[in-house]
């Protein structure tokens, strides 16, 4: 289990808040959906509820689903209006079909193997209305892998309100189960001293895919991929993936 999503739950949301430009993110997906029709949306992997607000403020029928407790306890705050429920995306059942969902902030990647993806792909299809749309972002592994160094390091440093975090995380390669790396970070916050002080570790293995192995599962998952585009995103630009009940 991500202790970044459930010990550190709250110091994601404060980091993510400098981090990612939310309002860029919303005007993208609100593009997308309107131009499609969409009404209801299904958000997988909402976090803590940065997306859900502007969609709600936008009067989507708005639901978000998330793996982690932790995550949706804050998002209750930042939402209040909008309706979350906790559920793992290979394994849910909604009362209602809706017409899209999303998966945002590259939550697929930690679906890191491929019956996994097929059986999440497969679960969400079942959750859609007829000609129901899919769409979300992943990390292209041709663009990702292509001059990989065997340990990467960053640095990161972001400041919220009072409060001013760093973090320091190495990436190394890990091919057991696809295209996937090992990424283990570490927290800290400034104390009173204004020193930087340890509050916690954490360390995942994530996954990137090749457009053609998304294409795959999703036919098998039952969808007809519709188109897959260039997506701006923090760190690593995506592809955006659209796809169409079958």
């Amino acid at each position: 289990m991500s202790k970044l999503y459930t010990s550190l739950a709250n110091v994601y949301h404060e980091i993510y808040q400098t981090l990612f430009d939310y309002n860029e993110e919303f005007c993208f997906y609100d593009h997308h959906l309107k131009t499609n029709g969409i009404k209801s949306v299904l958000e997988i992997g909402c976090g803590t509820g940065n997306l859900a607000k502007r969609l709600i403020n936008s009067k989507y029928n708005y639901l978000g689903l998330d793996l982690y407790q932790e995550m949706l306890d804050i998002a209750k705050i930042t939402a209040p209006n909008a309706q979350f429920m906790q559920a793992d995306v290979r394994n849910f059942s909604l009362q209602n079909p809706v017409d899209c969902a999303i998966i945002t902030g590259r939550s697929i990647s930690y679906l890191i193997d491929n019956q996994g993806i097929i059986d999440a792909f497969a679960c969400i299809n079942r959750n859609l209305s007829p000609n129901g749309l899919l769409m979300f972002d992943a990390i292209d592994a041709q663009n990702f892998f292509v001059g990989f160094e065997e340990n990467r390091h960053d640095e990161l440093i972001a400041s919220f309100e009072e409060n001013h975090y760093k973090r320091v995380s190495k990436s190394s390669k890990n091919m057991l189960t696809g295209w996937t790396w090992n990424w283990t970070s570490t927290y800290y916050q400034k104390n009173d001293a204004q020193n930087f002080e340890l509050i916690g570790n954490d360390s995942v293995t994530l996954r990137a895919f090749l457009q053609e192995e998304l294409g795959l599962f999703l036919n098998l998952a039952g969808f007809e991929l519709l188109e897959v585009l260039p997506k701006k995103s923090y760190a690593w630009d995506d592809n955006f993936y659209i796809a169409k009940k079958k």
